[in-house]
């Protein structure tokens, strides 16, 4: 590579730059939803093993513990959690909370992780079918190039982080609709792009 001229050297190193960054790509761990070592130690959040807001309010009352107090003993067992994820799941479906994390909110309450845990729900159920139908469009695939693009992530963790945006912002008792949960997303991805 020392016998080519400065400007095909430059064009070499870009070239073997790009190829790390496709062989990167390529040997990756898997999307968290599909991987089985994350779903076995309870990474990935599962429907029927959900964070019940009601519940978990209840709880942090009676213990008197502050979101922003729980928030910062997670923080500090090493869980990316915000207290605004705390004020979110008490408010509304917490589908983004994995088992795993519910087994320690449990353990820093003082309670059991099954005190934590919603009953399956019928609503559960309409917002899965929403979330299928959605994920289907068109028009959530071009959403999640644009939010990999914006995020300097690969499409299939786009794919799942917006799928868990769009599950975690439904308010409880309500009933979405496709375009309705299309447009949420087209927003934040757009927020996302103009940062």
């Amino acid at each position: 590579m020392t016998s080519l001229p400065p400007y095909q050297r430059l064009a070499v190193a870009k070239m073997l730059e790009i190829d790390d960054l496709v062989w990167a790509a390529s040997h990756g761990a898997p999307p968290l939803q599909s991987d089985p070592v994350a779903a076995m130690l309870g990474l990935v959040p599962d429907a029927s093993f959900r964070l019940d807001s009601t519940a978990f309010t209840q709880l942090c009352s009676r213990q008197g513990v502050k979101p922003t107090a729980l928030a910062a003993r997670l923080q500090s067992r090493g869980w990316k959690v915000e207290a605004a994820d705390l004020f979110r799941w008490r408010t509304s479906v917490a589908s983004d909370v994995s088992p795993a994390l519910i087994r320690v909110i449990g353990e820093e309450l003082g309670v059991s992780p099954d005190d934590l845990i919603a009953p399956p729900a019928a609503q559960r159920a309409v917002l899965d079918t929403v979330a299928e139908r959605v994920t289907a469009t068109k028009r959530f695939s071009d959403l999640v190039q644009r939010f990999a693009l914006a995020q300097r992530i690969s499409p299939s963790m786009a794919n799942t982080m917006l799928r868990t945006r769009m599950l975690a912002t439904v308010q409880r008792g309500d009933e979405p609709e496709v375009e309705q949960m299309l447009e949420s997303l087209e927003v934040l991805v757009r927020a996302h792009e103009s940062d």
